[in-house]
């Protein structure tokens, strides 16, 4: 509809003065006043207003004579000036006004008001910036954005209030959306949010349209948006590509934005009227007001987000990963010596061909998988609990070492003990049945049994049966004690006093000879010597 009809329909409508439709409409109360004139004079009425075309009304404002209503006055042409506004900011619309008044005098001809220019030239750009509806396909995209606003949950204890942040992930095709809050806006939650959004859908869209947040792009990068090395992962095990929207360009997720606007409005605006006293709480309110928007008749369209995505969009969404993604970590090693590397203080074996290269380790909360060139060379178990354990595979080692018999194992400990003697194989015995896993036993079996060589086999021996008499659990502490409480109690057990020449005769002094040192008062200045 023309601005020009626009006028004569809401003064024909009636309830707004001029001033009123000057400011709403963004005219000039000249064209207000020459419109009202005009309703005045022909009678028009509401149904003839909303009748005419945009050709006949804007013919009502054509001067009998011949012309418009604005004979007289050079009409600029917009469109120039607006494409040069665009290109650079800081050109104004006051310098474009006076180009046109010289150009108006040039030509003989007056020269509109600059509030008028201002008009003009506002229309114009809103004309040539004009956009056209988008058409999305079905499960080709989903748009992810964080709220802008934030519920809270509360502790019981000290009533402290904690923020909660919502995640969005939306489809543009169906418009249905999910959304839950976390404690955060980390990687984990952010990669968290999105796989249990693409559960929920039970399929993964073709393309990821992410706002401009840490967590999707590297931001090192000045002038060029790149994904993030954690979050390309994370699409390439769903098969997906990751193309984040521009910056400080709102269409290109205008979705994403409507969606935001109506979880904060349904969602997060009665939450912050309620109290929740668990993440879980907010999620379950979350997930019924999400389940009840998703379900809610269109207002202006057949059925709703939900029916939608079932009958359309279900069927073109790629299918989930036989595996939920992990988060994982990287880090470079060195492998050291005896073909391990230490990750958290946990040995890993590698192939002993790689001694001295650096590799990379692939961390997640279970596994551990070594890579070189690109290939990976090793994958085990992540080890949890007591530092320095260690993971190894026989096919690593060389070929010396696999004919070994391993170092660790139960009958090495026994039979190593039994060698030492009865009271210490007893005690090493002792030690492996109290341990519910027997590999946990193995390092204090190791450094009980190593105090054989730091000391001596007969002292162990003696306080492991120290030990066993009194019932306790032996430890490399407790034994370590006991073999020095051996020792100083065999100190004290040696006399002495001098023990008589073997004849029996009289004890001679064998110092009476020896020199004698003089006091302190044989050096005095002065003194005399004894």
């Amino acid at each position: 509809m023309s601005k020009r009809k626009r006028i004569l329909l809401m003064l024909a409508r009636g309830g707004l003065s001029q001033a009123d439709v000057a400011a709403v409409l963004h005219v000039s109360k000249r064209d207000v006043s020459a419109a009202s004139r005009m309703i005045r004079e022909r009678g028009l009425t509401v149904d003839d207003v909303e009748a005419m075309t945009d050709a006949d009304a804007d013919g009502l404002f054509v001067v009998p004579g011949g012309g418009e209503s604005g004979a007289g006055y050079l009409k600029p042409v917009m469109g120039p000036f607006v494409e040069r506004r665009r290109r650079d900011r800081r050109l104004t619309v006051k310098m474009f006004w006076m180009e046109y008044c010289i150009q108006a005098a040039s030509a003989g001809l007056m020269a509109y008001s600059y509030q008028t220019f201002c008009e003009m030239f506002s229309d114009e750009a809103e004309r040539l910036g004009a956009v056209r509806h988008f058409r999305h396909e079905p499960g080709a995209k989903a748009f992810i954005d964080w709220a802008g606003d934030t519920a809270a949950v509360t502790d019981r204890l000290t009533g402290a209030r904690s923020k909660v942040y919502v995640l969005v992930v939306c489809l543009p095709f169906s418009d249905r959306f999910w959304a839950q809050g976390f404690t955060d806006m980390t990687q984990r939650s952010w990669q968290e949010g999105q796989m249990r959004a693409f559960e929920e859908f039970g399929g993964v869209p073709r393309m990821l349209v992410p706002d401009n947040a840490a967590t999707a792009t590297d931001r090192s990068a000045a002038r060029v948006t790149l994904v993030n090395r954690e979050y390309e992962r994370f699409a390439e095990h769903y098969g997906t590509a990751v193309v984040p929207a521009r910056v400080r360009k709102p269409r290109d997720k205008s979705v994403a934005e409507s969606t935001v606007n109506l979880v904060e409005r349904w969602v997060i605006a009665p939450a912050n009227e309620t109290t929740f006293y668990t993440l879980d709480e907010f999620n379950e309110f979350c997930e019924g007001k999400v389940d009840w928007l998703n379900s809610r008749p269109f207002s202006a369209k057949e059925g709703s987000r939900r029916s939608v995505y079932e009958t359309e969009e279900r069927a073109c969404m790629q299918p989930l990963p036989a595996e939920r993604y992990e988060m994982c970590e990287w880090r470079s090693a060195k492998v050291s010596p005896d073909y391990h590397i230490v990750i958290d203080y946990m040995h890993y074996s590698v192939p002993h061909a790689l001694i001295g290269r650096s590799v990379d380790a692939r961390l997640t909360d279970s596994t551990v998988t070594v890579m070189h060139d690109g290939a990976v060379v090793a994958e085990h178990r992540r080890l949890r609990g007591r530092k320095g354990q260690y993971s190894t595979i026989v096919d690593h080692m060389p070929p010396a070492h696999a004919a070994m018999d391993s170092p660790w194992s139960p009958e090495r400990f026994t039979s190593w003990a039994r060698r030492i003697g009865p009271q210490t194989g007893l005690a090493i015995e002792r030690v492996m049945a109290g341990r519910t896993i027997v590999e946990q036993s193995f390092v204090p079996c190791r450094n009980i049994l190593g105090l054989s060589k730091t000391y001596t086999p007969e002292l162990l021996e003696r306080a492991c049966g120290r030990l066993n008499e009194l019932g306790a659990l032996p430890s490399y502490t407790a034994v370590r004690n006991a073999i020095l409480a051996i020792k100083a109690a065999d100190r004290a057990a040696v006399p002495t006093h001098a023990t008589p020449p073997p004849g029996g005769g009289p004890l001679e002094d064998r110092a009476k000879n020896a020199g004698r040192l003089r006091g302190a008062d044989a050096y005095r200045r002065g003194g005399r010597a004894c």
